[in-house]
């Protein structure tokens, strides 16, 4: 299991702070988290109402994030640090 996506697993319902490669970070409300075998996928949304994608296949994989738009989806990038967002 990829220990990020087993940490947002563990941090939800409560909202997520993701820090990504760049040193850009977001905070989501978490509206799912959830594992298929070693594959895990979860969505949030932003303070601002955006949707967030996370998607991993497994250990060896990194966790990545797209967020929704107009367009369809953006690549945000790959998920460096997580942790339970300050209430």
């Amino acid at each position: 299991m990829n220990t990020l996506a087993k940490r947002i697993h563990n941090i939800t319902p409560r909202d997520v702070r993701l820090t990504f490669e760049d040193d850009a970070t977001v905070v989501l409300k978490m509206r799912s988290a959830e594992f298929f075998q070693e594959a895990f996928q979860a969505e949030g949304v932003d303070s601002e109402g955006t949707t967030y994608r996370l998607v991993t296949d497994g250990e060896d994989d990194p966790l990545v994030a797209g967020r929704e738009t107009d367009d369809g989806w953006a690549s945000v990038g790959e998920v460096a640090a997580v942790e339970a967002a300050e209430d």
